[in-house]
């Protein structure tokens, strides 16, 4: 379907529209994404906002990330995975359990979170899809809260993880989305990491003021362009063991700490989580 078929079933439907209106329509819809929808990407928009429902066997060839619209179905969509979250339980009203994760992957023209649930969210293999390019296909576009949106892999979507017709250059490297140690300057508060790890100390127990047992341990960490010591604290510095020593990897959301020393140093908190890579990851050069 091209951009001349959407127009012409957008006009099929309501009659009461011009073709000069529906292009200004659309050409509005374009100014107002800024260069982040395509010129059939603003069409498909507005024939949702429209209540214009377009054939779906035309979603089913594989879109990239900016020419997604909410509520198209029977998505094909791939991406390098930038970050996969923890697993999540819960009872659902009628009693029954339920899982949810979600992976948030990446191609050259955007990013975006897919949400995984019950069976699909428990799959070993969410754990060792970092970095890692895969398929999602018949999947849902959705716009959550704030505007942004999402995929909903249900029970019939499918993921492939390394397709062999994808190649892994055609998509950005996984430390675009990260920061190396140079970069690190003081008082941020979510930043991400990769690294390789060089030293791990011993683990460290005290005593807080209010009798509680807290916990830390320091890793010295090195990229290509320099070192950095993370501190884990209480149930993170667990995470990391001496055993892990020459191991690539990644942190999210720690915050960095100038010293009174005036050195920097990266530390976890409670949101922070560390995930170790297979192999080096993509962009990484050292």
């Amino acid at each position: 379907m091209t951009f001349e078929d959407i127009v012409d079933r957008i006009l099929s439907v309501r009659p009461e529209l011009t073709r000069e209106k529906v292009l200004k329509m659309i050409e509005a819809k374009e100014r107002s994404a800024k260069g982040f929808l395509t010129r059939e990407s603003a069409a498909l928009s507005l024939a949702a906002d429209l209540g214009v429902t377009i054939d779906e066997t035309y979603f089913r060839r594989e879109l990239q990330i900016k020419d997604l619209v909410s509520g198209l179905g029977n998505v094909t969509v791939s991406g390098r995975v930038i970050h996969v979250s923890p697993l999540k339980k819960f009872t659902r009203p009628d009693g029954r359990d339920g899982a949810k994760r979600s992976i948030c992957i990446a191609d050259k023209t955007g990013i975006i979170r897919a949400n995984l649930w019950d069976e699909k969210a428990l799959s070993p293999d969410l754990e060792r899809l970092l970095d890692k390019i895969v398929r999602l296909s018949h999947v849902s576009v959705r716009r959550r809260r704030g505007g942004r949106l999402e995929l909903n892999v249900g029970s019939r979507s499918e993921m492939e993880i390394e397709p062999e017709d994808l190649r892994d250059e055609d998509f950005p490297p996984l430390t675009k989305f990260t920061k190396k140690i140079s970069e690190i300057v003081g008082d941020e508060k979510d930043m991400n990491i990769i690294g390789v790890i060089k030293r791990v100390y011993p683990l460290v127990t005290f005593k807080r003021q209010d009798g509680s047992e807290g916990k830390v341990r320091r890793v010295e960490l090195k990229d290509e362009t320099g070192e950095v010591n993370l501190v884990l604290w209480d149930d993170k510095a667990n995470l990391i063991l001496e055993s892990h020593v020459g191991k690539y990897v990644m942190l999210t959301r720690v915050r960095v700490k100038q010293r009174f020393d005036s050195q920097i140093e990266i530390q976890t908190k409670d949101q922070s989580e560390i995930r170790f890579l297979e192999k080096r990851p993509s962009g990484f050069e050292l």
